[in-house]
Protein backbone atom coordinates (compact mmCIF):
# COMPACT_ATOMS: atom_id res chain seq x y z
CA UNK A 1 0.00 0.00 0.00
CA UNK A 2 2.68 2.25 0.76
CA UNK A 3 4.18 2.16 -2.54
CA UNK A 4 1.33 2.88 -4.32
CA UNK A 5 1.05 6.29 -2.40
CA UNK A 6 4.46 6.86 -3.19
CA UNK A 7 4.06 6.26 -6.93
CA UNK A 8 0.85 8.19 -6.91
CA UNK A 9 2.45 11.29 -4.82
CA UNK A 10 5.55 11.05 -7.03
CA UNK A 11 3.50 11.61 -10.44
CA UNK A 12 1.90 14.22 -8.42
CA UNK A 13 4.61 15.97 -8.04
CA UNK A 14 6.20 15.37 -11.44
CA UNK A 15 3.03 16.62 -13.01
CA UNK A 16 3.39 20.01 -11.07
CA UNK A 17 -0.08 19.30 -9.30
CA UNK A 18 1.12 17.81 -5.88
CA UNK A 19 0.47 21.18 -4.10
CA UNK A 20 -3.27 20.88 -5.01
CA UNK A 21 -3.41 17.25 -3.67
CA UNK A 22 -4.18 16.10 -0.37
CA UNK A 23 -2.88 12.27 0.33
CA UNK A 24 -3.86 10.68 3.05
CA UNK A 25 -2.54 7.37 4.31
CA UNK A 26 -6.43 4.97 4.18
CA UNK A 27 -8.02 2.89 7.23
CA UNK A 28 -7.13 -0.25 8.26
CA UNK A 29 -9.86 -2.39 6.64
CA UNK A 30 -11.13 -5.38 8.75
CA UNK A 31 -12.97 -7.30 5.68
CA UNK A 32 -10.68 -9.63 4.06
CA UNK A 33 -13.56 -10.24 1.29
CA UNK A 34 -13.24 -6.91 -0.71
CA UNK A 35 -9.87 -6.00 -2.55
CA UNK A 36 -8.62 -2.49 -1.44
CA UNK A 37 -9.33 -0.15 -4.50
CA UNK A 38 -6.98 0.59 -7.07
CA UNK A 39 -5.36 4.24 -7.46
CA UNK A 40 -6.52 6.77 -9.24
CA UNK A 41 -4.59 6.83 -12.79
CA UNK A 42 -1.69 10.06 -12.68
CA UNK A 43 -1.59 12.19 -15.31
CA UNK A 44 1.08 12.67 -17.77
CA UNK A 45 3.67 15.26 -17.64
CA UNK A 46 3.47 17.89 -20.06
CA UNK A 47 5.30 17.12 -23.35
CA UNK A 48 7.51 20.72 -22.74
CA UNK A 49 9.51 19.30 -20.23
CA UNK A 50 10.86 16.53 -21.83
CA UNK A 51 13.66 15.31 -24.25
CA UNK A 52 13.74 14.03 -27.46
CA UNK A 53 14.78 10.94 -25.33
CA UNK A 54 12.19 11.28 -22.72
CA UNK A 55 14.21 12.13 -20.03
CA UNK A 56 12.58 15.02 -17.76
CA UNK A 57 15.17 18.13 -17.91
CA UNK A 58 14.20 21.86 -16.52
CA UNK A 59 13.81 24.51 -18.76
CA UNK A 60 15.93 27.27 -19.10
CA UNK A 61 16.11 30.90 -20.24
CA UNK A 62 17.11 31.14 -23.63
CA UNK A 63 20.08 33.99 -22.26
CA UNK A 64 21.22 30.58 -20.26
CA UNK A 65 20.87 28.51 -22.74
CA UNK A 66 23.26 30.12 -25.14
CA UNK A 67 25.41 30.31 -21.96
CA UNK A 68 25.47 27.32 -20.80
CA UNK A 69 26.23 25.78 -24.90
CA UNK A 70 29.39 28.07 -25.06
CA UNK A 71 30.67 26.82 -21.90
CA UNK A 72 29.74 23.16 -22.97
CA UNK A 73 31.27 23.95 -26.60
CA UNK A 74 34.91 25.22 -24.53
CA UNK A 75 34.99 23.26 -21.88
CA UNK A 76 34.45 19.75 -24.41
CA UNK A 77 37.24 21.60 -26.74
CA UNK A 78 39.69 22.16 -23.58
CA UNK A 79 38.88 18.74 -22.67
CA UNK A 80 39.59 16.85 -26.26
CA UNK A 81 43.16 18.70 -26.16
CA UNK A 82 44.36 17.64 -22.87
CA UNK A 83 42.73 13.89 -22.97
CA UNK A 84 44.94 13.73 -26.22
CA UNK A 85 47.94 15.12 -24.53
CA UNK A 86 47.30 12.66 -21.28
CA UNK A 87 46.93 9.82 -23.61
CA UNK A 88 50.71 10.54 -24.55
CA UNK A 89 51.73 9.74 -20.90
CA UNK A 90 52.78 7.38 -18.78
CA UNK A 91 50.12 6.77 -16.30
CA UNK A 92 49.24 4.26 -13.05
CA UNK A 93 46.30 2.71 -13.08
CA UNK A 94 44.40 4.67 -10.62
CA UNK A 95 45.00 7.74 -13.51
CA UNK A 96 44.37 5.44 -16.65
CA UNK A 97 41.09 4.85 -14.47
CA UNK A 98 40.20 8.68 -13.75
CA UNK A 99 41.11 9.05 -17.78
CA UNK A 100 38.75 6.89 -18.33
CA UNK A 101 36.38 8.33 -16.38
CA UNK A 102 37.00 11.79 -18.85
CA UNK A 103 36.68 10.60 -21.51
CA UNK A 104 33.54 8.84 -20.79
CA UNK A 105 31.85 12.00 -19.35
CA UNK A 106 33.35 13.78 -22.28
CA UNK A 107 31.28 11.18 -24.77
CA UNK A 108 28.32 11.75 -22.73
CA UNK A 109 28.53 15.57 -22.99
CA UNK A 110 28.72 15.25 -26.48
CA UNK A 111 26.12 13.41 -26.78
CA UNK A 112 23.79 15.33 -24.25
CA UNK A 113 24.93 18.79 -26.57
CA UNK A 114 23.91 16.52 -29.74
CA UNK A 115 20.62 16.05 -27.80
CA UNK A 116 20.08 19.73 -26.96
CA UNK A 117 20.37 19.36 -23.72
CA UNK A 118 22.94 22.21 -22.92
CA UNK A 119 23.02 22.21 -19.05
CA UNK A 120 23.96 18.44 -18.87
CA UNK A 121 26.50 18.84 -21.47
CA UNK A 122 28.81 21.68 -19.50
CA UNK A 123 27.92 19.91 -16.20
CA UNK A 124 29.06 16.27 -17.54
CA UNK A 125 32.34 19.04 -19.46
CA UNK A 126 32.88 20.61 -16.61
CA UNK A 127 33.36 17.16 -14.69
CA UNK A 128 35.50 15.69 -17.35
CA UNK A 129 37.55 19.39 -17.88
CA UNK A 130 38.33 18.59 -13.50
CA UNK A 131 39.37 15.27 -13.56
CA UNK A 132 41.83 16.21 -16.73
CA UNK A 133 42.88 19.15 -15.06
CA UNK A 134 43.96 16.79 -12.22
CA UNK A 135 45.66 14.18 -14.03
CA UNK A 136 47.40 17.07 -16.07
CA UNK A 137 49.13 18.28 -12.49
CA UNK A 138 49.53 14.99 -11.30
CA UNK A 139 51.70 13.53 -13.90
CA UNK A 140 53.77 16.79 -14.82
Amino acid sequence: MTRRILVSVSALLLSGCASETVVTKPAASTSTASPPPAPAAAPAPKPSTTSPSGVLRPEVPAAEEQRLLESARQNIGDVARAVGELEGRSLKPPQQEALKTAKSFLDQARSALDQRDYQRAANLASKARALTHDLAGATK
